[in-house]
């Protein structure tokens, strides 16, 4: 069910902290690289 315009991302989550973090990071750069590409900047 993964695909390019909604791709899954596995997140360890054995500590709650670490986990939280990840995903944070995560949207964070992906949200940079998306406004990038489309606004060029």
């Amino acid at each position: 069910t993964s695909t390019t315009y909604a791709p899954w991302i596995v997140v360890e989550a054995n500590d709650k902290y670490f986990a939280r973090i990840k995903v944070l990071e995560t949207v964070a750069d992906t949200l940079s690289n998306t406004l990038q590409e489309r606004y060029q900047v």
